[in-house]
């Protein structure tokens, strides 16, 4: 037996806690942040035989002069799209409480995988196979719409990158990054790049970033608001990285590599003294020469740095959302100018790291546009998510239920 129910909040969260289709976008933390955008939430369920099968996070809110509402179920239900009955069961019921409350469509982007892709996108032989899904909600009168490649969809991502993280170690995963990509890592290290977490106070150093990095790019950005009520909602699964540069440290680490290297030089020339014109400590001593004459020069360009851009130098920032199953790599930010100390690698690694630390086994670089030709627009995007090892994955796409097919007519020849 078959039961539709509103659910609490707190029952919705729980159900949510167990769901394989769970991501931060149907998370109670989402469905509050749409709430302060002002969109109305209802939580409803299905029960079977007494027991709570599937769950909906739905918000809505007003189009067409407030004649109508659209009703949206971010990144889907949370339930086996392999049962008919229960799905058939909600969206009926779905279709009545939209209908009674002026609904002229609604819209559902599931967060379940299509098809198995590879790291270049390619189907993987005998790999899983989810287009029952689509079938499915074809049958139930849901429109499949069809898929965007320009890394921007009607809803949410459609393509993601993503790294499996289960049983890694910092040093398994560091293995499993490209050669160039763990290059870069390294050099973050040796140029002294911090990363930190900002503060709930200190957000706007992230959405600053952002509006720079939106000008050069060319992307339309949230309003400040959306960024600072998302920290609001969102509270500890929000995590807002900041790389940077602090030339007091740098300088320090530099002063104590050059005492070393100091009591290197005079023990090489006590060695030379007791056995003139050895080849291996005549070689030794060019080595330590090299070595004083590059920490020279870094002091003197940390220097530099201090002189020119303060205590300070922010190079890139990002922001994070983590669940207990995941880890999305939501948005990002960097600053031309300092490209070369490459800031998003060192957020990409300490927040890699942090995961391994935290059994959180989905590391998400979220949206790529799905075209992997080198002259794709973001290709660049692409290779560098790439760089950290991981595949492609497609979403089942998003799919929209008409209620009122001569309404919704007007409506799109209108809007």
């Amino acid at each position: 037996m078959l039961e539709f129910k509103e659910l609490k909040p707190e029952e919705y969260g729980s159900f949510y806690a167990k769901s394989p289709q769970r991501t931060f976008l149907n998370s109670l933390e989402a469905m509050e942040h749409l709430k302060v955008r002002n969109r109305e939430i209802i939580y409803f369920g299905v029960k079977k035989d007494g027991e709570l099968c599937a769950a909906c996070a739905l918000s809505s809110f007003a189009i067409a002069k407030k004649l109508f509402r659209c009703f949206y179920a971010q990144r889907g239900f949370l339930m086996d799209y392999s049962d008919k009955e229960v799905l058939h069961f909600m969206t009926e019921n779905l279709k009545k409480y939209a209908k009674k409350h002026r609904g002229l469509y609604l819209i559902i982007d599931p967060y379940v995988n299509y098809y198995e892709l590879d790291e270049d996108g390619n189907r993987v032989e005998g790999g899983f196979d989810n287009s029952y899904v689509v079938e499915n909600l074809e049958a139930e009168g849901y429109m499949h719409r069809d898929f965007t490649y320009d890394n921007s969809t009607r809803s949410q991502a459609a393509f993601m990158f993503v790294k499996d993280l289960t049983g890694q170690s910092a040093q398994d995963v560091l293995k499993g990054i490209s050669q160039q990509t763990r290059w870069c890592i390294n050099r973050t290290v040796k140029q002294g790049v911090e990363v930190r977490e900002l503060g709930a106070d200190e957000i706007d150093i992230f959405i600053r970033m952002e509006e720079r990095t939106a000008e050069r790019r060319h992307f339309a950005m949230f309003t400040d608001s959306y960024y600072k009520t998302m920290k609001e909602t969102y509270g500890d699964h929000l995590k807002v990285l900041l790389a940077s540069i602090r030339p007091a440290h740098l300088l320090e680490a530099l002063e104590k590599e050059k005492e070393q290297l100091d009591a290197e030089k005079a023990e090489i020339e006590a060695k030379l003294a007791e056995t003139p014109g050895s080849r291996k400590f005549l070689k030794k001593q060019k080595v330590n020469e090299e070595a004083l004459e590059i920490n020279a020069k870094k002091q003197a360009e940390a220097n530099e740095l201090r002189e020119k851009h303060g205590e300070e130098i922010q190079l890139a920032s990002a922001l994070f959302t983590v669940y207990d199953n995941e880890c999305v790599y939501y948005l990002s930010a960097a600053e031309e100018q300092y490209r070369n100390y490459f800031g998003p690698y060192a957020i990409q690694w300490y927040m890699l790291k942090w995961c391994t630390e935290h059994n959180v086994n989905r590391y998400n670089f979220y949206g790529i546009s799905g075209v992997f030709k080198e002259d794709a627009e973001d290709y660049g995007v692409y290779e560098f998510k790439k760089g950290f090892g991981g595949r492609v994955e497609q979403m089942v796409g998003d799919f929209i239920l008409v209620l009122n097919r001569p309404l919704y007519a007007l409506y799109e020849k209108i809007k």
